[in-house]
């Protein structure tokens, strides 16, 4: 029921040609690319683009000033996905609109990339594994992180590995307005890199390589990958959410397991007496 049935009549009304859908039981989920798990846009996605891709498509390359679908990580997200986000080469709703949107509207059939990559591009030639890896992330909306949590709540966007104090002062060395970034109309594309400090776009800003102030800027940015060394976040191995994040996990699983518990007593037809959860 639901997707196969008839919206204009009960089930009882259905035309005499039952879809097949209809006359069987429901489908079970056999997974995708193994084991259940969280998706990581940085797990499943970026290394199809480190694969095939960046060695074009990099930091100080001329299809990188196109197109850069670099790993590294930025204050926010990392490289290529601000990039592919940014410069339209993906259809997804994002935060929103509400309404529903038209088939073929949205999602891979309409994004440029999955386009440019049927169309063949130089001589990339992905594997079926690939290309339904990068549809399959559209398809469910270009998510990046595996989960809301936060390790720097206090932090931009609660990502960014740099505090309030050195991201200002970055800006006033840089001159890149960077605590602005993280808004999606002001997005001027990745500015830092953690990954390769050396490559971070902002020193650029800085006309003396040599002095004082790029020499600064350059060892704030290496601080903030330092600190994701020290404590990475929730797009890196050895994520550990804040403790506020992981109070409010230990009371949904909480919640979980009074839901699973209470559907076990419907099916059992037995009593089930509501306890505090909070």
């Amino acid at each position: 029921m639901g997707c196969h049935e008839s919206r204009q009549a009960a089930p009882h009304q259905l035309p005499r040609k039952v879809p097949s859908a209809v006359r069987r039981g429901p489908s079970e989920l056999d997974g995708w690319k193994g084991e259940p798990r969280l998706f990581s846009y940085m797990q499943e996605v970026q290394p199809v683009f480190d694969k095939n891709c960046v060695r074009c498509h990099d930091y100080g390359t001329e299809a990188g000033a196109t197109l850069n679908l670099a790993k590294d990580r930025t204050n926010t997200f990392n490289t290529s996905y601000n990039e592919l986000w940014r410069k339209q080469y993906i259809e997804a709703i994002g935060a929103g609109p509400a309404d529903t949107q038209p088939a073929y509207s949205w999602g891979s059939h309409p994004s440029k990339l999955v386009q440019v990559i049927r169309a063949g591009h130089e001589d990339v030639e992905l594997t079926k594994d690939e290309f339904e890896r990068i549809v399959t992330w559209i398809d469910i909306n270009a998510t990046y992180y595996p989960r809301y949590d936060s390790a720097y709540p206090e932090n931009l966007a609660g990502r960014s590995p740099l505090n309030n104090d050195q991201i200002k002062r970055l800006t006033e060395l840089t001159g890149v307005p960077l605590a602005k970034l993280a808004r999606y109309n002001s997005n001027l594309g990745p500015q830092v890199s953690f990954d390769r400090p050396e490559l971070s776009p902002c020193l650029v800003k800085i006309e003396d390589p040599n002095g004082p102030a790029y020499a600064e800027a350059l060892a704030i940015i290496q601080a903030g990958k330092d600190m994701l060394a020290q404590r990475p976040r929730a797009d890196m191995p050895g994520f550990l959410a804040c403790e506020i994040d992981q109070q409010r996990q230990q009371k949904y699983a909480r919640q979980e397991r009074i839901e699973q518990a209470n559907r076990k007593a419907i099916a059992e037809n037995a009593k089930r007496y509501d306890i505090d959860t909070r």
